[in-house]
């Protein structure tokens, strides 16, 4: 299916004849509205049928040089950078958010970056204005616009249409309802179950996908149906009907994924993390710790704002054990030796770890089943992810930096790149990175499930969503919940036996004494 941005519009003033026009004392009148319709409408004709301008989009994980290559293309392509690393949005902090320093951007502008307080909450509406306005005025200049960043679900809802509810160029224009008081107070003050029984009672199909306690999801789809009256659901189907028609994306899009093997990327991570605590990350967590000691209570989750940075949660331990000074105190070497704080570090190695591996798995599960819808489009809009391989850092110059850079030359010149050039390079062929087709939409999978074998912290059975539950019956966890469950009713049954048998012999003494 080609792609079409609207219908030819073939309706102009008709007349019978030009003897009308000489019987019409308006003749002259209606020729100049004739041809100024035309006009106005070949205008907009051109207007909607305008190929949309290119933007580039790094993506990839963390740690692999994102930001090095952004830096590379915009300084070779007349190109500036837009921030899409949601913790990067934050003041300051520039070791644990991974800011790339100022004098390693060589001059290029960066947008959107570095500029939100401690105190905000930075939302991905929020990021889509922003984005928008400095996309906007990139191109204004005669530029092109390169998206870096690891947030890839902030990638996603700028570079394509449909992906949040108030998607389009006014990110707020949704807001058709504003909140009643009693609709802030369920959604500021509820429990996870309350929450999670009025979302069923709702948009009983979107609860069955949500777990029970996302209340993040949970919140964001009630609040949806509060300020619009249509559920998540409804706008979800209403989508999934337009992509048929037409391009879901935005811009014309050039992906480029900086990929490296994991065998070789987590040591480097690892690597990654020392450097950080070497270089300030310390004393940043403390200045970090300190703002949120000073706030008022109840404390912030460590899911919100800035203290989602890596590494806040997992030295909290470390900086609330009556330490704090041991980091002005004492001598960076004796720090690093401390047990605690050794623990707290590997913790933050295996959550960047962790991030890592999610970050590939949204690029391979969601981002490139998304772009393969564009094939029925003819690739108008183009959507083509190429890989560049960041396995071998002696080699980037070759394998990153000239890959890419013959690979947007080719973009920004024929608005395509020839097929003679693979999306996977050879070095990569044996990765599967990029599957061709798209699988079918499952709504079955839409379901949350409970494992009564299973016990959380608080003693309530656990809960799985989707497929999540067929891997965690093939797990060691449940299979050892079985047993201990099996083990456990064996000895009750032994034990309960055993008082029969007890109570029998008593019986039976009993009546010989008689």
């Amino acid at each position: 299916m080609k792609c079409h941005h609207i219908q030819d519009i073939s309706y102009y003033p008709k007349h019978d004849s030009a003897k009308s026009y000489a019987l019409s004392n308006n003749a002259t009148l209606d020729i100049i509205r004739m041809v100024i319709w035309q006009r106005l409408m070949g205008s907009v004709l051109s207007i909607f049928k305008r190929k949309p301008k290119p933007i580039i989009s790094i993506i990839g994980t963390t740690g692999v040089g994102k930001s090095d290559l952004g830096v590379y293309l915009a300084e070779t392509f007349n190109g500036e950078i837009i921030n899409a690393d949601s913790m990067q949005m934050y003041k300051g902090l520039p070791e644990i958010t991974n800011k790339q320093p100022i004098n390693e951007r060589h001059g290029i502008v960066h947008h959107v970056i570095n500029h939100v307080n401690w105190d905000e909450e930075y939302h991905i509406h929020r990021f889509q204005k922003e984005c928008f306005k400095a996309i906007k005025r990139i191109h204004k200049k005669g530029k092109i616009p390169i998206l870096v960043g690891g947030t890839h679900y902030y990638l996603q809802s700028v570079l394509f249409l449909n992906k949040t509810v108030d998607s389009g160029d006014s990110p707020d224009k949704f807001k058709k309802k504003l909140l009643t008081e009693d609709q802030k107070k369920i959604l500021s003050t509820s429990s996870p179950e309350q929450l999670h029984n009025l979302l069923v009672k709702y948009d009983p199909v979107v609860a069955m996908k949500f777990h029970p306690h996302d209340v993040r999801r949970i919140k964001r789809a009630l609040e949806i149906y509060y300020r619009t009256g249509k559920t998540a659901n409804q706008i979800y189907l209403d989508q999934q009907k337009q992509q048929k028609f037409h391009s879901r994306l935005r811009y014309n899009t050039l992906f480029l994924w900086v990929y490296s093997k994991k065998d070789v990327l987590e040591p480097r991570l690892d690597k990654r993390v020392d450097k950080m605590i070497n270089s300030g990350a310390l004393r940043e967590l403390t200045e970090l710790y300190d703002y949120y000691c000073s706030l008022p209570e109840p404390k912030p989750k460590m899911d919100q704002g800035c203290f989602q940075v890596i590494g806040f949660k997992e030295f909290m331990p470390y900086l609330t054990s009556n330490r704090k000074h041991v980091l002005l105190d004492t001598s960076q070497e004796d720090v690093l030796k401390d047990e605690l704080f050794v623990k707290c570090c590997n913790q933050m190695k295996l959550r960047t770890k962790q991030y890592a591996k999610k970050q590939v798995k949204w690029i391979k599960n969601t981002l490139i089943p998304d772009l393969s819808s564009e094939a029925e489009h003819n690739w108008c809009h183009f959507g083509k992810i190429y890989v560049v391989d960041a396995t071998d850092l002696s080699l980037w110059s070759k394998n990153v930096k000239q890959r890419a850079q013959a690979i947007v030359e080719q973009f920004l010149k024929n608005k395509k790149v020839k097929e003679s050039v693979p999306q996977i390079p050879e070095s990569l062929a044996d990765a599967n990175l990029i599957r061709e087709k798209k699988e079918a939409f499952d709504r079955s999978k839409w379901v949350y499930h409970t494992c009564d074998h299973c016990l959380d912290k608080d003693g309530k059975p656990l809960v799985f969503v989707g497929d999540q539950y067929q891997i965690h019956l093939k797990s060691k966890k449940h299979r050892r919940a079985i047993n201990k469950g099996k083990r456990k009713r064996e000895y009750e049954a032994w034990l309960n036996n055993k008082e029969v048998a007890s109570d029998q012999n008593k019986i039976e003494n009993s009546t010989r004494d008689t």
